[in-house]
């Protein structure tokens, strides 16, 4: 009869000394951009919702698509491909917007495809790299490797708006136009 193994994803148990550990993890709601992996802190994420109506604000860099309305809230989309030095993608059928929050800052990300939450040990995430001049290493905060050995970044929403809140705040005080 061959060994049985019983897996439970963060819990190690050790057969000698009969006791397990417990390892504190961070829920992460996994996206895909670019065909790469980034992850938000699932306390950043306030919700998902379908891309629709985006309103265009003049002499707004490329990457902010403007401001959407979800349940009665405005907030600026910022497209991750523009941000990430990615080409654009007109495809908008699995791209989706994640509605993120941080120090108070609303902002929705426009991502490729939110594929699912992952629970993730803390200490597998280490502090971000700046790998081969890759711009979106500049709004990443940590990264790890999942199964399988491939890298997922962990982006930091205060980064992605950060060089243009405060044109945010004004912009909010004006009248928004339908982006054509």
């Amino acid at each position: 009869m061959g060994n049985i193994e019983i897996v439970n994803n963060f819990m190690d148990f050790d057969d000698d000394e009969q006791q397990q550990e417990t390892v504190e993890t961070t829920n992460m709601l996994m996206t895909k951009v670019g065909g790469k992996d980034f992850a938000i802190p699932f306390e950043n994420v306030v919700k998902l919702c379908q891309a629709g109506d985006i309103y265009s604000v003049p002499e707004f860099p490329d990457y902010v698509l403007g401001f959407t309305k979800v349940d009665e809230d405005n907030f600026p989309v910022i497209d991750a491909r523009r941000r990430f030095g990615m080409p654009p993608k007109d495809d908008m059928d699995r791209r989706c917007i994640v509605v993120t929050q941080e120090d108070g800052m609303k902002v929705g990300i426009l991502v490729d495809e939110a594929v699912k939450m992952r629970v993730t040990p803390v200490d597998a995430v280490t502090p971000a790299e700046k790998i081969n001049d890759e711009a979106y290493t500049r709004y990443v905060k940590g990264m790890f490797r999942r199964t399988g050995g491939s890298l997922c970044y962990v982006l930091s929403p205060k980064l992605m708006y950060s060089l243009t809140s405060g044109s945010f705040h004004a912009a909010a005080k004006y009248r928004l136009r339908k982006k054509k």
